[in-house]
């Protein structure tokens, strides 16, 4: 409990009540067009295009607390390769199990695809957040060898380019 208190726990916390609001919105907007299109292939990709940008923002200002508007073409397009590869992921899974529910009830093929979505984006989760905090929104506390940015600044090495090895 007095983890939950640190700012480490709290970070935690918060990310996870952000993916509390876009896991559920994800799912229900990949089973409308699931439905609506009657391809839930091209419902995940549609869905993923839709809630990358916000996702950043939630997770860009609640998460991690960063309020600049410095480098934001860069920030927003290493978060959305990150989405991607979770949106990749997931939809393959989803191919996968719509291929093999053919001829299934729709209630079957419905959660059978829930399921799949929230396997595949469920391991790219735990891989974005430490992209997203060791990289993306560095801490200055995470080491001492950066200089500090708090002030959300996105770490120099970055936006330089340069090789960084994750610790």
């Amino acid at each position: 409990m007095a983890y939950a208190r640190t700012e480490e726990g709290s970070k935690k916390l918060r990310y996870c009540g952000v993916s509390t609001v876009f896991v559920p919105l994800g799912q229900i907007l990949i089973q409308v067009f699931g439905l609506w299109l009657g391809n839930y292939t091209v419902a995940s990709l549609l869905t993923a295009a839709i809630v990358t940008i916000p996702n950043f923002f939630a997770n860009k200002h609640y998460v991690w607390r960063f309020t600049s508007r410095e480098n934001l073409r860069r920030q927003v397009l290493a978060f959305w390769i990150a989405m991607m590869l979770g949106a990749a992921l997931a939809t393959l899974f989803t191919h996968l199990v719509e291929v093999g529910m053919v001829g299934q009830s729709q209630a079957v093929r419905s959660v059978s695809v829930f399921a799949a979505q929230l396997l595949g984006y469920g391991i790219v989760w735990l891989g974005r957040f430490l992209m997203l905090d060791r990289w993306l929104f560095k801490l200055a506390d995470d080491t001492d060898s950066t200089p500090s940015h708090a002030d959300g600044h996105i770490a120099p090495e970055f936006m330089a380019g340069q090789n960084q090895t994750l610790p």
